[in-house]
């Protein structure tokens, strides 16, 4: 069962306190999205208050964290997802603007929603043709973050890069902490403190017995998760 045990061995230095805010379940799904969301935003984006943020896939875990994030920092959210429940937790998390895919094309809707403008701050963790599309719709100066790739690889058109004065940023938040562990404490400190505060919170949409593993991952691969679904130990 690989990593599905409901036993493990770690140094203490890979334990991190549980929120007292949180349950078992919301601890275990909070540090990957929210420390994703964070390096991403903060260390490599730089968002700054009253910026346009795109969130894409914002009805993911990861995806989540970055609206709450980036309300927390001051950015005007546009959420896109692809169902209108999904959209519905989204803009309970704050959300300013919501987009579904599929009932407009998306960077037809952020040049709607910004006057034109586009969005100055992309947080991308779909890839393939969203990412491709999402050059046409920032801003001047604009930061597209590359979170990952679910629906395939996308290709950048250096023209779009230069023309908009744009940058693509790598967002590898484990690969960081490693480089450079202070990196890790102070966003550890924040996260912590955040959630401490009830400003931050994982959506679990599923809570699942331990040996339901395979329904578990199958939810995440068919994206009827609504943020993340966690594995529960009797």
């Amino acid at each position: 069962h690989g990593a599905y045990t409901d036993e493990a061995v770690v140094a203490p230095s890979q334990l991190t306190p549980l929120p007292s805010t949180f349950d078992y379940a919301e601890g275990a799904t909070f540090l990957a999205a929210h420390g994703t969301a964070y390096h991403g935003l903060i260390d490599r984006g730089q968002v700054r208050p009253g910026e346009v943020l795109l969130v894409h896939g914002a009805g993911g875990g990861v995806g989540l964290a970055a609206v709450e994030i980036g309300k927390m920092l001051g950015a005007t959210v546009i959420a896109a997802a692809s169902s209108e429940e999904k959209l519905a937790v989204a803009q309970a998390r704050g959300a300013d603007h919501l987009v579904l895919y599929g009932r407009e094309p998306f960077r037809d809707a952020v040049k709607r929603i910004t006057d034109g403008r586009g969005a100055d701050v992309v947080f991308d963790p779909v890839g393939g043709e969203v990412f491709e599309n999402s050059l046409r719709c920032i801003a001047w100066g604009a930061r597209i973050l590359v979170i990952g790739f679910t629906g395939g690889i996308g290709l950048a058109r250096t023209n779009l890069v230069l023309i908009k004065g744009a940058s693509v940023l790598g967002v590898r938040a484990g690969e960081a902490v490693r480089k450079n562990p202070a990196l890790g404490e102070v966003r550890l400190r924040a996260l912590t403190e955040w959630a401490e505060a009830g400003k931050i919170r994982p959506n679990v949409s599923h809570r699942m017995p331990l040996e339901n593993y395979a329904l578990a991952m199958r939810l995440l691969i068919d994206r009827k998760a609504i943020g993340r679904v966690a594995l529960m130990m009797r």
